[in-house]
């Protein structure tokens, strides 16, 4: 079959029929069905992938490409799933700020959706299906259809943009952006599916893994069932409203994501047998105030936010 340049108008017309097929198919599937239509959503949204890429003439290769992985570049990998998921916890905080009421009936609903069934088929369904089915979609056809675009950091954009409207939910379009941008420039530097999947593994397991042993930690400690209660009734008390002080020591803790994404993409580029710079001598202290500039600010309107949630509460249990 002879093979049609990808153009990112192929990109539009394909997430329109993933999107389409998920309303008119998915949802229904994922109501009647549970995580049995979860699974089946994420097979077929694997299946289109596949016969788009054939109805284009692409060899599989060329849009799923798979190499070996090299034990520096997963580091970076992880080191750059790390550092999002820091500034990530920002947004949602600030998410929760706002909404509190709306983000906390989506993080239960998640909850719930994760603990429903047993630890292996949650991870199985929720963190390796995702990496796999999701993945062919975003890092697989879709980025394919914007190399035409020679601006890397707009398809890293673009990208995060997709991936944020296929999450359907406003609420999460913002976090899931940030993931999705991440993933993408982990593609575009590597052209190595295993990274970004891997990415995309340990972003859906580390949640699944921290319900579970939150679930086994309050079912077999009564102290720990005490304790939830406590703070659910406290929650409920100050109507779900996460503190500003809580934001600002997040905020201070994501003042580390500029340095661990730079490290982590240092380690992404790894090659082996050749070694280079930390610091580019050409741009070396330009490189430092990239990194440094971001850092400071993040700790600076952290610190600021802690002492005047800390104050704010002060003032209003006088």
């Amino acid at each position: 079959m002879k093979r049609r340049p990808l153009k990112p108008w192929h990109g539009v017309v394909f997430f329109i029929l993933i999107m389409t097929a998920f309303f008119l198919l998915c949802v229904p599937m994922q109501m009647y069905w549970g995580m049995a239509g979860l699974a089946g959503t994420e097979l077929l949204i694997l299946v289109m992938a596949l016969v788009f890429t054939k109805v284009m003439g692409f060899p599989f290769r060329t849009l799923f490409p798979v190499k070996m992985p090299s034990i520096l570049p997963v580091i970076g990998t992880i080191l750059i799933w790390f550092s999002s998921y820091l500034l990530d916890m920002v947004f949602i905080l600030i998410q929760y700020r706002l909404f509190p009421m709306k983000m906390e009936e989506l993080n239960s609903g998640m909850s719930n959706m994760m603990t429903s069934i047993p630890f292996l088929l949650s991870v199985f369904l929720i963190a390796v299906m995702p990496a796999v089915c999701e993945e062919a979609v975003h890092r697989g056809v879709i980025i394919h259809t914007l190399y035409p675009i020679r601006r890397k950091w707009l398809v890293v954009v673009i990208m995060g943009i997709y991936f944020g409207l296929f999450h359907t939910d406003p609420l999460r379009f913002l976090p899931t952006a940030v993931m999705g941008a991440a993933l993408s420039y982990i593609m575009l530097e590597t052209e190595n599916m295993v990274y970004p999947s891997l990415f995309h593994f340990v972003n859906n397991f580390f949640p699944i893994l921290m319900q579970y042993l939150l679930l086994w930690g309050t079912s077999s400690n009564p102290m720990m069932e005490d304790a939830q209660q406590i703070g659910e009734e406290l929650l409920d008390q100050s109507g779900l409203q996460v503190p500003i002080a809580t934001i600002g020591i997040y905020m201070i803790f994501a003042a580390a994501a500029p340095f661990g994404l730079y490290l982590g993409n240092y380690l992404l580029h790894h090659q082996k047998g050749k070694t280079r710079n930390f610091l580019p001598q050409a741009k070396k202290w330009a490189t430092v105030c990239k990194i440094a500039l971001p850092s400071i600010l993040l700790l600076g309107f952290g610190m600021m936010l802690t002492v005047l949630g800390v104050i704010t509460e002060l003032f209003r249990f006088r």
